[in-house]
């Protein structure tokens, strides 16, 4: 005789809801930034989409030029003058990934979370100083191009990233505070929190100095277009960007929930400065690594200047 258990309805539902719950509960401060960062393209496009209204540009002669001056170009491959950094920059980021799960399961265990922090702080240190040390040679490599005019949407996606620079400079200097106060007491954690906002501010303002400078560049002659001069450094920089903006999405929020800073702000201060900041910050890694991906295909084009 074969009896059959069933549980009421009710509990089913009950058991589903409190999944989900806590499913949304783990995932929510991941999310947060993604919401934000949504709002803040979305804006962007409908921006630009309102520019465009009654707006008639004869621009017909311009592309008939460009097309002609980059069928000289086609018999090289795209991603010609790339494959070191592209290479490179892909072990560091699986090295990142790694080092992210690493921070989880530390994260983890209550008796190593300062551990995780530390391998956290680390991490942060070596893709900033990487970043701006690669930063620094592709600007050298790229003063042989020359300037071009500068169009309407590279100007606007420059202005975004300036946005998204006042946000990053905004949260590291409210990361600094507390860490200079702190410096005395000799807690490890202060003095790589101090080191990490000190290098992501200066960071931050070159490399958005470096995408300025390269999105008004341009191929000036047909070795230019051979060469392509600083095109390994940009993909190792643009793989970078997109690696700092993984940690940045998904490490931050709980790194950065230090006692340093909640002792000095207030934990509802500091709830406040971070969910203004960090939507910023992974806005910013966004479009640099968006802005690099424009400089990277089309700083060795011919155009018309």
């Amino acid at each position: 005789m074969l009896i059959s258990l069933r549980l009421p309805p009710h509990i089913y539902s009950t058991i589903g809801s409190s999944g989900c719950r806590s499913t949304a509960k783990y995932l929510a401060p991941f999310l947060f930034p993604c919401a934000i960062e949504y709002s803040l393209i979305a804006g962007a496009i409908f921006y630009k989409m309102f520019q465009k209204i009654g707006h008639v540009r004869k621009e017909s002669e311009r592309l008939e030029k460009m097309r002609q001056a980059n069928t000289m170009t086609r018999r090289f491959a795209e991603c010609h003058r790339s494959h070191k950094g592209l290479f490179i920059g892909l072990l560091l980021f699986m090295a990142t990934l790694v080092s992210m799960c690493l921070f989880f399961i530390f994260f983890a265990k209550r008796d190593k979370r300062n551990t995780a922090l530390t391998l956290y702080q680390c991490t942060e240190l070596v893709l900033l100083t990487l970043s701006t040390v690669t930063c620094v040679i592709t600007m050298i490599r790229l003063r042989v191009l020359p300037i071009s005019t500068l169009s309407e949407e590279v100007a606007f996606d420059d202005n975004l990233l300036l946005v998204g620079l006042v946000g990053m400079i905004f949260y590291d200097l409210f990361l600094l505070v507390p860490a200079l106060e702190a410096l005395p007491s000799g807690k490890i954690a202060a003095k790589l929190f101090a080191a990490k906002a000190l290098l992501e501010i200066l960071q931050s303002m070159i490399q958005v100095f470096f995408i300025l400078e390269a999105s008004r560049r341009c191929a000036g002659s047909q070795a230019d277009v051979r060469n392509k001069p600083g095109r390994t450094m940009i993909t190792f920089l643009l793989i970078l960007n997109l690696a700092m903006w993984f940690v940045n999405t998904f490490e931050v929020k709980r790194a950065d929930n230090n006692s340093i800073h909640i002792d000095y702000y207030t934990e509802m201060a500091w709830k406040i400065i971070t969910h203004i900041a960090l939507p910023m910050i992974v806005f910013f890694r966004f479009h640099s690594t968006v802005c690099l991906s424009d400089i990277w295909a089309n700083a060795y084009r011919f155009r018309t200047r």
